[in-house]
C-alpha cells in the first residue's frame, strides 16, 4: 500500500492539477504541501493544522476528506504499533536503576543516580503548570475582552483587537457592517493570531483556508457553521455584538449559528 503522501500526489497528478493551483486556492504555504506529499508532517505546525490542511488538499483535488483522515488515522495508529514493538524494555523490571535513569545533561549527575529526585523535581513542574497556566490564559483573556467591551457599540473599530495603526481602509467590523435582514445572521472574526478555518454557509463551504492577524472576514445567511483550529486567536462578533475570544489558544472549536 503506498504512503498517504504518494497516494496524494499520485491522484492530484491524475487530475492534472499543480502544487501552485492548490496553494492559489487553499492559501497553504508551498513547502507544508511539498512536506505532505513528501510524508513529512512532522514539520507541520501541529495536529489541528495537519487535519486542516489535509481536508483543503482534498478538497483542492476532488477527494473525499474522510478517506484522505482515515488514511492519516491508519497511519498514526501504524506508526504506534511500530514504536510498540520496537520498545525493547517493555518486559523489564518497573524498577528504575541508577544507569537506566535518562541522562538529560552531562552537567547533572544527579539525575543520573538518583532516580526519586528526578520524579520528583517533574511532578513539581507539572504541579506549578496546572496552577499557574491556566491563571494567566484567564488573566490575558480577561483582559483583551475587556479592552473590547470599553468601545462605544455604535462603532466597534479594529482598535479594539488590532493595533492601533491599522489602516482605517481595511473595513472595521461596526454596526453599520451588519446586514439589516432579520432573516439573515451575519458573523465576522477579528484575527489576533493565525487561525485555520472552515465556513459553511447555508449548507456550502464558502471558507477553508488559514486566516492571518489582521483580517476580518464577514459572512451572511440563514445557518453558519464556523470551525476554528486556533480558537484563542480571534475575537467573535455576532450580527455586530462582541462575542469576545471564544476558547483558547491551539484549540478547535465548532461554532453553530442560525436565525431563530
Amino acid at each position: 500500500m503506498s504512503s498517504l503522501g504518494a497516494y496524494l500526489k499520485s491522484y492530484r497528478e491524475k487530475k492534472g492539477i499543480s502544487l501552485q493551483k492548490i496553494q492559489e486556492d487553499t492559501k497553504i504555504r508551498m513547502k507544508y504541501l511539498e512536506a505532505i506529499e513528501e510524508d513529512r508532517l512532522e514539520i507541520l505546525p501541529g495536529e489541528v493544522y495537519t487535519r486542516g490542511f489535509l481536508k483543503a488538499y482534498a478538497a483542492a483535488v476532488g477527494m473525499t476528506e474522510d478517506d484522505v483522515i482515515a488514511r492519516y488515522e491508519n497511519l498514526i495508529r501504524s506508526h504506534g504499533n511500530l514504536e510498540a514493538e520496537n520498545d525493547t524494555t517493555a518486559n523489564e523490571p518497573s524498577i528504575i536503576t541508577a544507569t537506566k535513569v535518562p541522562i538529560r545533561s552531562e552537567k547533572r549527575p544527579l539525575f543520573q543516580t538518583n532516580a526519586r529526585i528526578y520524579i520528583y523535581g517533574i511532578g513539581v513542574m507539572l504541579v506549578l503548570a496546572v496552577i499557574f497556566v491556566p491563571l494567566i490564559l484567564s488573566q490575558r483573556k480577561q483582559a483583551v475582552i475587556s479592552t473590547a467591551d470599553t468601545v462605544d457599540a455604535s462603532d466597534v473599530s479594529a482598535s479594539a483587537i488590532s493595533s492601533t495603526d491599522a489602516d482605517e481602509d481595511n473595513a472595521a467590523i461596526t454596526d453599520e457592517t451588519v446586514s439589516t435582514n432579520s432573516e439573515a445572521k451575519t458573523i465576522a472574526l477579528a484575527i489576533h493570531a493565525e487561525c485555520w478555518v472552515d465556513v459553511r454557509v447555508d449548507g456550502a463551504l464558502v471558507e477553508q483556508r488559514i486566516l492571518h492577524p489582521g483580517e476580518k472576514p464577514q459572512w451572511n445567511g440563514k445557518k453558519i457553521r464556523v470551525v476554528l483550529g486556533n480558537a484563542g486567536g480571534v475575537t467573535l462578533f455576532e450580527d455586530g455584538e462582541n462575542k469576545g475570544i471564544p476558547g483558547s489558544n491551539g484549540q478547535r472549536l465548532e461554532l453553530e449559528f442560525s436565525v431563530q
